[in-house]
């Protein structure tokens, strides 16, 4: 179950997305609003049963579990750790950088007004935490527990990296006029703080891979 485990520590990361919080927060204020929020939250599945998939698929093959393929994946994850470490620093360099209210572009801000529920489930496919979700897709490959265990893990990383946008969807879906003003707030919050929370969440999995990848490799 060390699999599950894992796969429930980086969903709770992937849930700090602030990126992914304030995309949320401004389809909410959409014409269709909950239309949007549930097709969103439809494209982020998909895109998850599709990579969560093709990593066990990969992971079950004879090259990717014994010899220079299995070390081939602790390298990857490695990689992948360090990649993380210079997407942190970037973040950290640029923390100061003006930012708009709504915490993106202006255009991105007059598209997301006119969204369509396909549109709208493309974007949550986008806005998927990918850093975090090619790390969970490693550690299916590197582990390839069980089908049942797979499984299992998958449905947690689902329900749990969705908890913030899916709880701010019931609260919205609950009280749509006090929860607007609400949402504006934390919208605003997490722009301000968006960058910091951004940088630890990053260092956090990649401190995690890396040192992962090398236990690996050591004791290989």
């Amino acid at each position: 179950m060390s699999l599950v485990i894992t796969i429930l520590l980086l969903g709770l990361l992937a849930s700090l997305s602030p990126a992914t919080i304030v995309v949320f927060i401004l389809l909410l204020a959409t014409t269709r609003a909950k239309v949007n929020a549930a097709a969103f939250l439809v494209g982020w599945s998909i895109s998850l049963v599709i990579v969560f998939g093709v990593s066990y698929e990969v992971g079950g093959t004879r090259t990717a579990q014994h010899g220079g393929g299995h070390t081939a994946l602790e390298i990857v994850e490695i990689l992948l750790g360090v990649a993380l470490v210079f997407v942190a620093g970037r973040q950290w360099r640029h923390r100061s950088r003006p930012r708009t209210t709504s915490g993106v572009s202006r255009n991105l801000a007059a598209r997301m007004q006119k969204l369509n529920p396909w549109q709208a489930a493309i974007v949550g496919v986008l806005k998927e935490p990918w850093a975090i979700t090619a790390a969970a897709a490693v550690v299916v490959i590197r582990d390839h527990a069980a089908l049942l265990v797979a499984v299992i893990a998958f449905l947690v990383f689902t329900v749990v990296s969705t908890a913030t946008v899916g709880l701010t969807f019931l609260y919205f879906a609950r009280r749509p006029g006090e929860a607007q003003e609400h949402l504006e707030a934390l919208r605003d919050r997490v722009v301000r703080a968006g960058p910091t929370i951004a940088v630890v969440v990053y260092l956090m999995v990649a401190i995690y891979l890396i040192l992962d990848g090398v236990r690996g490799i050591l004791t290989s």
